[in-house]
């Protein structure tokens, strides 16, 4: 590892990979179980939670193996793993190169790429076995989308964020990562909204003829945001309280929370979610957990409108369809209603839809083990 500048004993067997191999090796063996289960099977939801939970064991044995006070953790082990990982993926990366296919995206242990002519998983598996004998991991294949969909950073609308995307598999199941209608500090409603939109494109092989139904749809929704139409509970964000309120130089909203609870005798420690509702003048929040009820009216309509023409927007941007369009769209008179014509997308551009995308998700060994 001279990247690392650190010597590395590979003779023997260590005792983080030794305590940690049986749960890797049982989560890539019920992985191929699931690969060959069909859609049907009432088993698979438990075989798919199950692996997810492997997983999730793992994560944390990786981010444990960096944390200063770790019984058996050590950073430089911790930097050791994360520098494997990197040239694994870089490998994978020249490899899917090689034999000819596009690279659109990569992230971890995850490697988007495309193939004009190759859409089948036939078609893709030369390149899984060139992967895995190149890096000496397990590679399997994710799926095959129709499209794909990486949304931009919040900094940087033109840069692509690798774990913020969606997209619509060949057998028309919907893949959502990093945005609203996956996020556990979103409200209900947006995600609820969120998630509708995608689904309408993804019932359509061209998902530009959904775009009218999906503006009707929107402009339903904020007038029962409107008319009153939602329930509180639909409205609750729910975030972490990031750190303890002495800390605070202008408290978060979920801080603002937490003072109020603090006030009644609740208390809250960081790291914990709280439940507020964004509410009318100061301090602009109402913790859920209140002893008194809120007066609906008191609810700030107008920021809940934001939040789903901003999520509404997340969706529907590269169709032509930004906030900034859906706001003026959906306040316009109906009958002049005119949907805006996508813009054309030269091949670099990164929020496009992409026919044929693989993401063949890689349990890398090196990452498994302290994941």
């Amino acid at each position: 590892m001279s990247a690392l500048g650190l010597a590395i004993d590979t003779s023997q067997e260590g005792l983080i990979p030794k305590a940690l191999r049986p749960l890797l090796e049982k989560r890539i063996e019920m992985k191929k179980h699931l690969a060959s289960t069909p859609s049907w099977d009432p088993f698979r939801k438990n075989f798919k939670r199950r692996t997810s939970a492997l997983k999730w064991l793992l994560v944390t044995c990786f981010g444990y193996l960096g944390y200063k006070n770790a019984r058996f953790g050590r950073i430089e082990a911790h930097q050791a793993v994360t520098a494997y990982g990197r040239e694994a993926l870089l490998r994978a990366k020249e490899t899917a190169e090689d034999l000819g296919f596009e690279v659109i995206q990569m992230y971890i242990d995850g490697l988007w790429v495309q193939h004009p002519e190759k859409t089948r998983p036939e078609q893709i598996e030369p390149l899984l076995l060139q992967i895995q004998e190149r890096t000496g991991l397990p590679i399997s294949l994710d799926g095959i989308y129709r499209w794909v969909v990486f949304v931009g950073s919040r900094q940087n609308k033109k840069r692509p964020v690798a774990n913020r995307y969606f997209g619509v598999f060949q057998d028309d199941s919907i893949k959502v990562r990093g945005i609203d209608a996956r996020r556990r500090d979103s409200t209900p409603f947006v995600s609820d909204t969120q998630m509708h939109l995608l689904e309408l494109l993804a019932s359509r092989q061209d998902p530009e003829e959904i775009l009218p139904e999906a503006v009707i749809y929107i402009r339903k929704q904020l007038a029962a945001l409107r008319q009153g139409q939602i329930s509180l509970p639909d409205l609750l964000v729910r975030q972490r309280l990031g750190r303890k309120l002495e800390a605070y130089r202008t408290p978060s909203p979920a801080a603002r929370a937490v003072l109020q609870l603090k006030s009644v005798g609740k208390e809250m420690r960081p790291g914990q979610r709280v439940p507020f509702l964004y509410t009318l003048g100061k301090p602009g929040v109402f913790a859920w957990d209140m002893p008194q009820k809120l007066n609906p009216r008191a609810v700030d309509v107008a920021r809940y409108q934001r939040l789903l023409l901003r999520a509404a927007g997340i969706v529907l941007e590269s169709w032509g369809m930004d906030e900034e369009k859906l706001t003026e769209l959906v306040f316009s008179d109906a009958s002049q209603l005119l949907l805006p014509v996508p813009p054309k997308q030269h091949p670099g551009q990164h929020r496009r839809n992409i026919p044929g995308v693989i993401h063949p998700a890689m349990d890398r060994a090196l990452k498994g083990q302290a994941q």
